[in-house]
């Protein structure tokens, strides 16, 4: 008897097998990513995610699903669907705890993805857009007019679907497509005239050579990059001034046209004055982030103006480089990326560091000059270095002794006279003109001064 028991507890246990091994076979592993995300941000997010955390149960991120939640029992119990609320809650038929509370129940083939899931260690995986993108393998379609690799993907495509490709487009559309595509204007006469009688093998190349070639080209595509580093030449809000903020336009038109190895282009926007011996266009390029809108209306608060400015920042910065909207981050941990509430102001504190005010000049600007008016102006800065510094070694040994400005010579030598609103328009002039020429001493004690 217990022979035959142990035999028939032995083929069930080997019909078991055999049949999870052909489960197993026929069906793959769930992917989060594919399988479960889907279902989890369309019926559970809203309330179990980074805004809301209904019951202090939270999908978002793993950890926070592994956890109990306020009624003592986790969520997710990698391995043990039997141990898990949520498989609990998914499939009860009592109306007041089934979830989704105010939704339809889960279809059962959702369901099963679920417990499979689980069963397999409810194991995350990362957002597809933080994920790494692998080549893949080049189709073979479309051999017999495919001219590049991209062609042979929307063969296969257009396969699938059992259409054709379209027939080549003639050189008079050709040439009026990549030209609007390129430089955003038609192809002059000449130009289309030149391909047309173009019968070398290399003729459209050419053309492409020629637009990206153009300054025109520059003009075209800077307009993308201008529209997310919100470039305006006016301040915005109610009074919406004029703000003279073009020369950081022509830089990136001059980027684009010297195609500007990216890299080098985000350095120079998010930091160019922080590099050794910044040059003048690398001054001009952090403007980037000057482009932040103005309010100068009587009775702003500039500390508070000063913190909407470093938002700003921080949010066109990811907006930009990154292509993930993060001002949401501000409030409340990402739904749907994995950046958590804290980490928006981890990222804010690289920018707090500012001195932004509500004010009509702008402040601190960059005087910038035209390439001929600055030999003009190297040539004053050293006249003045050589007439004035005799005369302020005076000042400064004055200054020393313990004399004010309110010597008479010191204030012929600071070229004009203090008035209760700071130094003359002269004098001003005279400092931009001379200091930048001072060593950090000098600096100092003519800022005493």
């Amino acid at each position: 008897m217990r022979t035959k028991t142990w035999q028939w507890g032995s083929l069930l246990s080997i019909g078991g097998l055999a049949t999870y091994l052909v489960w197993g076979a026929i069906s793959p592993k769930v992917s989060y990513n594919h399988d479960i995300r889907p279902i989890i941000n369309k019926n559970c997010i809203a309330c179990h995610g980074g805004v809301k955390k209904s019951g202090g149960v939270s999908f978002l991120f793993p950890e926070d699903a592994y956890a109990k939640g306020k009624s003592g029992r986790a969520a997710i119990v990698p391995g043990d669907p039997a141990a898990s609320e949520m498989m609990h809650r998914i499939t009860s038929h009592d109306p007041e705890i089934r979830m989704p509370l105010e939704g339809q129940p889960l279809p059962s083939e959702q369901i099963e993805l679920l417990k499979r899931w689980i069963e397999e260690g409810a194991k995350w995986e990362d957002h597809w857009a933080y994920v790494p993108p692998q080549l893949p393998k080049i189709p073979s379609a479309g051999q017999d007019w495919a001219q590049n690799p991209i062609d042979h993907f929307v063969a296969e495509k257009l396969a699938e679907q059992k259409l054709s490709p379209a027939a080549q487009a003639d050189r008079r559309t050709l040439i009026r497509r990549v030209s609007l595509d390129l430089i955003g204007l038609p192809p002059t006469p000449a130009q289309v005239n030149r391909f047309l009688t173009d019968q070398s093998p290399n003729a459209y190349e050419k053309v492409v050579d020629s637009l990206l070639a153009s300054p025109a080209y520059g003009e075209r595509w800077a307009g993308m990059w201008l529209d997310m580093a919100r470039y305006a030449d006016s301040k915005g809000y109610e009074k919406d001034q004029y703000r003279s903020i073009w020369q950081f336009r022509d830089y990136v038109i001059r980027a684009f046209n010297a195609d500007k190895p990216f890299d080098q282009f985000t350095t120079e926007q998010l930091a160019g004055d922080l590099l050794p011996n910044p040059t003048e266009e690398q001054l001009v390029a952090t403007a980037f982030h000057r482009n932040t809108m103005n309010n100068d209306e009587g009775g702003t608060d500039d500390e508070e103006f000063r913190t909407a400015e470093i938002l700003d920042r921080v949010n066109t910065t990811w907006d930009v480089w990154q292509g993930t909207s993060f001002a949401c981050i501000q409030c409340h941990s990402h739904p749907y990326d994995p950046i958590r509430h804290e980490e928006y102001y981890k990222y804010l504190a690289f920018f707090n560091n500012t001195q932004d005010y509500d004010r009509p000049d702008d402040l601190p600007l960059l005087r910038v000059y035209a390439d001929s008016d600055k030999v003009k102006m190297a040539d004053l800065i050293q006249w003045i270095e050589q007439k004035e510094k005799p005369a302020n070694a005076q000042v400064f040994q004055k200054v020393k002794q313990g004399e004010t400005n309110t010597n008479p010579s010191i204030r012929q030598v600071l070229g004009g006279t203090r008035t209760q609103h700071g130094l003359s328009a002269f004098a001003q002039r005279r400092r931009q003109a001379l200091l930048p020429k001072l060593n950090a001493q000098e600096f100092d004690e003519y800022e005493r001064v």
